[in-house]
């Protein structure tokens, strides 16, 4: 049985896709991913670029993507399973069902992602840029956003329990309505952040984002 690393961050438990060491890398990935139908297990991907493609399904598992490249297109159906994006560009991009275990983004563009029934566990979003990104009812439990650029995205009613928010830009970010116990906020900008005070109630703030959120919990401080 395989075992996956485990990454704990205060209670988190977050683990790392489970990769081959000796991955091969796809001689024909450029022709593979021009397919209404895609997939690929246990390959290196590199270089491939796309504009608005159609693809129906994207099944990828024990995978490795490099630089690939497809703005704007559309994919009805993605299921992803210990795989790593690495400096890949998916902005505008508009995934209507995913179901995804064990992924990371490192570096990757996702401005103005649109998700839709999406069930992510074990995410990691490194770096990169997710302005505008939409999250509206994800469920992305145990997953952790580091260094990220966020502002502007919508997290209306996602799950987000357990989440890290960690040195991320959450200026102007939508998360009316979104689970937060647990979630873990500090060291990110809050300015701006929209939810009230239920939504607030069991996350985990620093100092300086208590006063900001003081006021929305009826809190004075003087």
């Amino acid at each position: 049985m395989k075992k996956h690393k485990d990454v704990r961050n205060e209670g988190l438990a977050r683990y790392a896709p489970d990769l081959p060491e000796d991955l091969q890398e796809s001689v024909d990935s450029g022709q593979l991913f021009t397919q209404l139908e895609v997939e690929c297990v246990e390959q290196l991907v590199r270089g491939v670029k796309l504009d608005a493609a159609t693809i129906n399904e994207l099944r990828l598992e024990s995978c490795v993507l490099e630089q690939v490249a497809m703005p704007r297109s559309i994919i009805s159906s993605a299921k992803w399973k210990d795989v790593r994006f690495s400096g890949c560009d998916f902005a505008n991009v508009e995934i209507r069902a995913l179901t995804a275990v064990r992924v990371e983004f490192m570096g990757c563009r996702m401005t103005g992602l649109r998700l839709a029934e999406t069930e992510w566990q074990s995410l990691l979003v490194s770096g990169g840029d997710q302005r505008y990104a939409q999250f509206r009812f994800c469920s992305l439990r145990t997953s952790e956003f580091d260094n990220c650029d966020l502002q502007e995205a919508d997290f209306y009613g996602a799950d987000l329990r357990g989440c890290i928010f960690r040195r991320c830009n959450l200026r102007n970010v939508e998360m009316s309505k979104a689970k937060l116990v647990g979630a873990d906020l500090r060291g990110s900008v809050v300015e701006g952040l929209r939810l009230g005070a239920e939504d607030i109630r069991g996350a985990i703030v620093d100092a300086a984002q208590a006063l900001t959120f003081a006021p929305r919990l009826g809190v004075k401080i003087s």
